[in-house]
C-alpha cells in the first residue's frame, strides 16, 4: 500500500494544474495531502508492528534463554554452583576462542547443546594434555603380581647367582670377593 500511495503521488504537474486550473490544482494538493496522511499512519502502523513484534522477539528469546540454561545445569552439575559456574563459563569462553570462535559468535550462542559441546571438548583436551605425565607416572610405578604367582627374582639375586656360578667355575679369589661383597 506504501509503495502505490507514493506511485500515485508523483504523477501529477501541480505547476501547470495552477496556472491552467486552478480548481484542479485545489482537488490535487487535497488529494496530495489524504495520500500523504495515508501514508505517514501506513509508516506508523508499520513502525508500530516492528516494535511489537521485537518485543515478542525479545520475550520468546528470554523463555528460550532461560530453558537453555536449566537444561544447561542438567548437562553440567557444576553450573548449580555460581562461583564455580563462572569459572567454567570464562574457561569455556577462554577455550572456545583459543579454536577460533570469535566474541560475537560467542554472545550468539543460547544452545546448552553447544555449549555442552564445548565444555566436554575442553575437557578432553585437558586430559590429553595432562596424559604424558600420567603415563610417565604408570610407567614408573612397581609392576604388580597376579594372585597365586611367586615373587619375580630381583636384578640383585640374579647377579648374586651369577658370582657364585662364576665362584663356582673358577675358584678366584677376585670372584669369592666379588660374591661377599654382594652380600653385605
Amino acid at each position: 500500500i506504501e509503495q502505490l500511495l507514493q506511485q500515485q503521488s508523483g504523477t501529477e504537474n501541480l505547476a501547470e494544474l495552477r496556472e491552467n486550473d486552478p480548481i484542479a490544482y485545489a482537488l490535487a494538493i487535497a488529494d496530495r495531502s489524504e495520500k500523504e496522511k495515508q501514508l505517514s499512519a501506513i509508516q506508523a502502523e508499520r513502525q508500530r508492528v516492528q516494535q511489537e513484534q521485537a518485543q515478542q522477539h525479545a520475550q520468546v528469546l528470554q523463555s528460550h534463554i532461560q530453558q537453555e540454561q536449566q537444561k544447561l545445569v542438567d548437562l553440567i552439575p557444576e553450573f548449580k554452583d555460581d562461583a564455580k559456574a563462572e569459572v567454567i563459563r570464562r574457561d569455556i569462553r577462554a577455550y572456545a576462542k583459543s579454536i577460533g570462535f570469535s566474541d560475537q559468535e560467542l554472545s550468539q550462542v543460547y544452545d546448552s547443546r553447544a555449549v555442552s559441546a564445548l565444555y566436554k571438548s575442553m575437557m578432553y583436551d585437558k586430559l590429553v594434555a595432562g596424559k604424558p605425565g600420567a603415563h610417565k607416572k604408570v610407567q614408573s610405578a612397581p609392576k604388580t603380581l597376579k594372585p597365586g604367582t611367586s615373587n619375580p627374582k630381583s636384578s640383585e639375586q640374579e647377579a648374586k647367582k651369577k658370582d657364585f656360578e662364576r665362584l663356582r667355575q673358577s675358584g678366584n679369589k677376585k670372584d669369592a670377593a666379588r660374591l661377599f661383597e654382594r652380600f653385605l
